[in-house]
């Protein structure tokens, strides 16, 4: 089975191959430029890498969410796409989950971090692929404790890291550990292996959805305006 694997959701743009669950294939940039500009070009860098073509693909994954809104649309949109093109079933893949994963750490409890803006982060927790905190948009402080009676050892990763990484480390002392740098990040890798053992759980492309943890800002300020909580 040949598997394309896509993440825009993120400041990262990252698109794998797996061939029968093994890795071929990786290309990650973080250049700063928007993934709508660079998303296809890549997807049609590594198939002919490979010496494929679209039709070649037997299954799409991509990240859905939570993270970037406009990132996670465009991801979302260019997986339908393909999908309907090659007649290839489609796998949406949680962003945490899959941080939490391309980290591999099967000891501490990894705390996937995404920045919300605002003071917020998205954020869960996971021990050696289990789950033990549910996704949440919360500020900081409040994931930092709920996070700290999970463990003594706590590894932070994600693109929520950086402009937090300070005040985690205030905050938890030496129960804080960070992911290395090319760690860091989410990698379409990650994306697919999880989407691989996951293969049961495919749908058609038309009924993909993304994965919003909350409504989007013009939404907020919409609602807020009228005297009603979001």
């Amino acid at each position: 089975m040949n598997l394309l694997a896509m993440d825009t959701s993120g400041p990262s743009l990252s698109v794998a191959i797996l061939k029968d669950g093994a890795l071929c294939c990786e290309n990650t940039l973080h250049n700063g430029l928007t993934h709508s500009q660079t998303l296809m070009l890549m997807v049609e860098q590594v198939l002919t890498s490979l010496n494929m073509t679209p039709q070649d693909v037997s299954m799409i994954a991509v990240v859905d969410g939570p993270g970037s809104f406009t990132g996670v649309r465009i991801g979302v949109a260019a997986a339908k796409g393909l999908a309907r093109a090659v007649g290839a079933p489609v796998i949406g893949v949680n962003a945490l989950e899959a941080l939490a994963c391309g980290v591999g750490d099967r000891c501490a409890v990894v705390c996937p971090i995404r920045d919300a803006r605002a003071g917020q982060v998205y954020g869960a927790a996971f021990r050696a692929g289990e789950r033990l905190m549910a996704d949440a948009v919360v500020p900081l402080p409040q994931f930092l404790e709920h996070a700290a009676a999970l463990g003594d050892e706590l590894l932070f990763v994600g693109d929520g890291v950086p402009p937090h990484r300070q005040a985690i480390a205030d905050l938890l002392a030496t129960k804080a550990r960070f992911a290395p740098p090319h760690l860091m990040h989410l990698k379409a890798g990650a994306v697919g292996a999880l989407a691989y053992l996951r293969q049961d759980q495919a749908i058609p492309g038309a009924d993909l959805v993304p994965r919003y943890l909350r409504a989007p800002q013009a939404e907020r300020e919409r609602l807020a305006k009228e005297g009603r909580n979001v």
